[in-house]
């Protein structure tokens, strides 16, 4: 071969790169008109394509409004599970010690 030939970069996984970034901006776009299904398809095809250019478009962006953390303490205790006192414990079949 000669140095030309090698002097030539492949662009086809920069290509994955750019088509995987401007799925996954897409998909912030559509998050963020609320059409929550289209965003996630849209994030399953850049994560397929690409999954570091997926991650860095996340990364870059501000966090998303469904990712929010909870507002009040009504809203924890709303997603967590609470132990009450005397209450049973959850079964424990299928667990081995060894």
């Amino acid at each position: 071969m000669s140095d030309t030939q090698n002097a030539q970069p492949f662009d086809g996984e920069d290509n994955k790169h750019h088509a995987a970034r401007a799925l996954a901006e897409a998909a912030l776009r559509a998050e963020a008109a609320g059409d929550y299904e289209k965003a996630d398809k849209l994030m399953d095809d850049a994560e397929r394509t690409d999954p570091l250019a997926a991650e860095a478009v996340l990364s870059e962006a501000p966090r998303s409004r469904r990712h929010e953390a909870p507002g009040s303490d009504e809203e924890v205790a709303a997603m967590t599970r609470q132990v009450r006192p005397g209450a049973d414990a959850p079964s424990r079949s299928g667990i081995d010690d060894d």
